[in-house]
């Protein structure tokens, strides 16, 4: 009897993650409803927590980073799906990419994809890239 998930029980996990994270995206406020908080601010403090030594709040920070669409994060998202040691960051970076609709965020996955050192995290990227393939823009 084999251990783990199937491809296809792994894909399933993956797009009801990515139905789920975006719808719970797409139901928060946009962020400009909120003229009390300073986003640039939270921008940069979150870029920050993408560098953390922790990998909880590295991780968290890609979240609020997709929550938010905090635009001016998608590179170090990138850099962290490209170089982070640890397969659940590069993963958790993956996902929140994939919440922009964004033609370098995509390119990032699609290398992910192809040239991740590890199986796991290029399985996560085409599963993410093949259950949301109207999200990103081809060209930006």
């Amino acid at each position: 009897m084999k251990k783990g998930l199937t491809t296809n029980g792994f894909v399933a996990v993956v797009a009801a993650t990515v139905i789920a994270f975006t719808s719970a995206v797409a139901s928060q406020p946009v962020i400009s409803k909120n003229p009390s908080i300073d986003w640039k601010k939270a921008e940069a403090n979150y870029i920050v927590a993408l560098s953390s030594d922790n990998l909880g709040i590295r991780q968290s920070a890609a979240t609020y980073v997709a929550e938010y669409q905090l635009k001016g994060a998608v590179e170090p998202l990138i850099q962290l799906l490209k170089t982070d040691k640890a397969e659940s960051m590069r993963m958790a970076a993956a996902l929140a990419l994939v919440s922009f609709d964004n033609g370098t965020a995509r390119a990032a996955l699609e290398e992910a994809a192809l040239y991740d050192g590890s199986d796991k995290v290029s399985k996560f990227c085409q599963a993410l890239l093949e259950a949301s393939p109207n999200k990103f823009s081809a060209l930006e």
